[in-house]
């Protein structure tokens, strides 16, 4: 396997920068955003509870003003819409407002991600890797183009200007910036069972995920070889670019929302992957 194998969470990533080499923007699992009072690491779930006493002060009656919850109903959308004016109310604090305009955006946030994450069921879809390339080109989706099985392995076992995953660790057109790490995967049926097991065992984090930040991220252990390729011995300043062959068991999988009636998503990019 991977000679130095990577941690879920690591900072190794997948594309388009100078230092990792597999596919994107760096991977650290579940990303981390706050909206408003939301903060989207907790899920669809945890953050219904986490904002509840907030927005709850900023309906009419909702507090008083030691923060306490007082009884009120659940007001409309076009109520919430009409809080997110910061002006001051009669009898209202600035800073009363702010928390108002505060509590009416969570919620209205929330109100939209809960409808999504509904939308997108309890039930992950299973995904084809080609298929999902070829309508997603155009949105970004390569996985097959720098990763696919089919990609030769070594410099010298294709045409100068075609792709080797070996060549990627050195810059060799058309790859451009030269990446540490290059991997692809063993087969179209490992890349397809690796993704779709991930799906499968992680749906309800990937769906809320997806439903408050609109994508998803995650570096992981398949627990069987997922693919082949070179790392840079070199990195960090240590030497020349140096590949060396390596296997690995780790993968990394980006996924992003297409909102709509329903909402779907699609893979922008999964890899086999390795850390330093």
């Amino acid at each position: 396997m991977t000679p130095r194998p990577r941690t879920p969470g690591g900072t190794n990533s997948g594309g388009s920068g100078t230092t990792h080499g597999n596919g994107g923007t760096t991977t650290t699992g579940r990303p981390s955003q706050v909206h408003g009072t939301i903060d989207a690491s907790t899920g669809v779930t945890s953050a219904h509870t986490a904002i509840e006493t907030v927005a709850h002060q900023g309906r009419a009656g909702g507090g008083d003003s030691s923060g306490q919850p007082t009884t009120a109903t659940t007001p409309s959308t076009a109520e919430l819409q009409q809080n997110l004016d910061p002006t001051p109310r009669p009898g209202e604090t600035p800073e009363q407002a702010a928390d108002r305009v505060d509590a009416a955006q969570s919620e209205l946030t929330l109100r939209e991600a809960t409808a999504t994450y509904n939308a997108l069921g309890e039930n992950p879809p299973r995904l084809n890797l080609d298929q999902n390339d070829t309508a997603h080109t155009g949105d970004g989706a390569h996985t097959i183009e720098r990763h696919g099985p089919d990609i030769p392995l070594e410099r010298n076992s294709a045409p100068p200007g075609d792709r080797t995953v070996e060549g990627r660790i050195y810059g060799d057109p058309p790859w451009g910036n030269a990446q540490n790490w290059s991997y692809k995967w063993s087969d179209a049926s490992t890349m397809n069972r690796t993704v779709n097991d991930y799906v499968a065992a992680n749906w309800d984090t990937i769906r809320s995920d997806l439903a408050l930040n609109g994508e998803h991220s995650a570096t992981f252990d398949a627990g069987h070889r997922t693919g082949e390729g070179f790392y840079n011995e070199g990195m960090h300043g240590t030497g020349p670019r140096d590949a060396h062959y390596a296997q690995t068991s780790y993968a990394t999988v980006r996924l992003r929302l297409i909102p709509g009636e329903p909402p779907t998503f699609f893979v922008v990019t999964a890899f086999p992957s390795g850390l330093p």
